[in-house]
């Protein structure tokens, strides 16, 4: 059982408090068939991005890692300069399509920058000792910057596709265009309006982020390998939303629902979320396919206890941190791997009612508590398996430590930090 541990000092954890839940590493959690045994290698398969490859071996020996915040700000500031001068050649075209520009500089301001962060120190983890941050610092900030872009591309339409009226305590962007249709004057359904407005929006953040990211490979270079994992990272995730989508109805008796929870929970989040982007920013620094791997087997679990604390606080979070309504899951009718798990317990009559609550978005106040009551028992089976993959995900952070000297007691400190704060937010 690994006990309470408060954050390092000058290390924050994600959501601003002190980290200082428990982890169980030694309580049994719910199946995973998207992951190997703990501790086992996740090898690439043939022919993948991560295989061995030509690119140089990088130089080992990180001491410290570059602070999340100045990440965020560095990223925050190439996000805003790239928008700003989009916003030049969208009026030319049209004043009205001044409001695609606003949106998105609106939208893009707020998150914990994750990805971002985890781009920058997959390079410096690839790069070692030989990290120049004064040559490459403009050009990573433009690579991270895009990743941020796909990420509200993302939220947008999933925004649209879960039919959320809120993203991080605001309208989501749907329903903001929804609110201007009559102060604009204009005519037709107003709801149909914002959908469709937000779903264009969507399309062309997804556009700009490729722009964004073209534009810091003429710095950074073009390895094949940071190519194809780009690609990756972008089939993974609408494939993952398709699945989610596709999940969503199915029925709650089918077979097949844990398998399908878990896919959801792995492509649409976990890889994308944490073990992609650390990949990207390593094969960026020219990292050979050992070093991938490596960093592949502290990535993926760190991503999946990152998703399975989402899907948590998307039933049992505080609204007040979540900027979500409590119960949102329940509503939206998500079949996730909390859903999966608590099936086991529940009565055939409880299944039933499980099963015709999931995705009304009718239910009142009581009935979604009541809900959430009959998920208390996938509740801790969930939070096994969170202390379990945050526990595989350190172990490899272990031994990058003890042997080989790949990071330093400072990295070290910093990307356990960050781990436990994935895995242990509270929003």
């Amino acid at each position: 059982m690994t006990s309470p541990r408060p954050a390092p000092e000058g290390i924050p954890t994600l959501d601003g408090s002190p980290a200082s839940e428990t982890a169980s590493e030694d309580q049994a959690g719910p199946s995973d068939p998207q992951s190997p045994a703990p501790g086992a290698p996740q090898s690439p398969a043939p022919g993948d991005p991560a295989s061995p490859g030509s690119e140089r071996t990088p130089a080992p020996g990180v001491d410290a890692l570059d602070s999340p915040e100045s990440i965020a700000a560095e990223v925050s500031a190439a996000i805003r300069a790239f928008l700003e001068s989009k916003d030049a050649e969208f009026r030319a075209i049209s004043p009205d399509a001044e409001d695609i520009s606003s949106a998105l500089v609106d939208f893009t301001a707020g998150g914990k920058r994750i990805r971002p962060v985890l781009l920058w120190w997959g390079y410096q983890l690839a790069a070692g000792a030989g990290f120049d941050r004064e040559d490459v610092a403009d050009a990573l900030a433009r690579a991270a910057g895009s990743l941020e872009l796909l990420h509200a591309a993302a939220l947008i339409h999933d925004d649209v596709i879960d039919h959320s009226d809120t993203r991080r305590g605001r309208p989501a962007l749907h329903r903001q265009f929804a609110g201007r249709h009559a102060d604009l004057g204009l005519r037709g359904d107003a709801d149909s309006f914002g959908i469709s407005v937000a779903i264009v929006i969507g399309d062309i953040c997804l556009a700009l982020s490729e722009e964004l990211f073209e534009s810091a490979q003429v710095s950074l270079g073009t390895p094949e390998s940071a190519r194809a994992l780009r690609a990756q990272l972008r089939r993974d995730v609408m494939v993952g939303q398709f699945l989610d989508v596709r999940a969503e109805v199915m029925p709650l008796d089918d077979d097949r629902l844990a398998e399908r929870a878990w896919e959801v929970l792995s492509f649409k989040s976990a890889k994308y979320s944490v073990e992609q982007p650390l990949l990207l920013g390593a094969a960026l620094a020219g990292a050979d396919g050992a070093l991938l791997e490596e960093i592949s087997r502290f990535g993926l679990p760190l991503g999946q206890a990152f998703q399975l604390r989402d899907d948590v606080l998307g039933v049992f979070g505080d609204p007040s941190a979540t900027g979500k309504p409590a119960g949102d899951d329940i509503r939206e009718g998500k079949r996730t791997v909390l859903i999966a798990e608590s099936m086991k317990s529940l009565s055939s009559a409880d299944i039933d009612v499980l099963s015709a609550r999931l995705g009304d978005p009718g239910l009142t106040d009581a009935e979604v508590r009541e809900t959430m009551e009959m998920l208390t028992s996938g509740l801790q089976a969930v939070e096994s398996a969170i202390g379990d993959k945050y526990a595989q995900s350190v172990a490899v952070l272990d031994e990058w430590a003890q042997t080989g000297g790949r990071i330093g007691p400072r990295a070290l400190a910093q990307l356990t930090d960050f781990a436990h704060a994935l895995s242990f937010r509270q929003s």
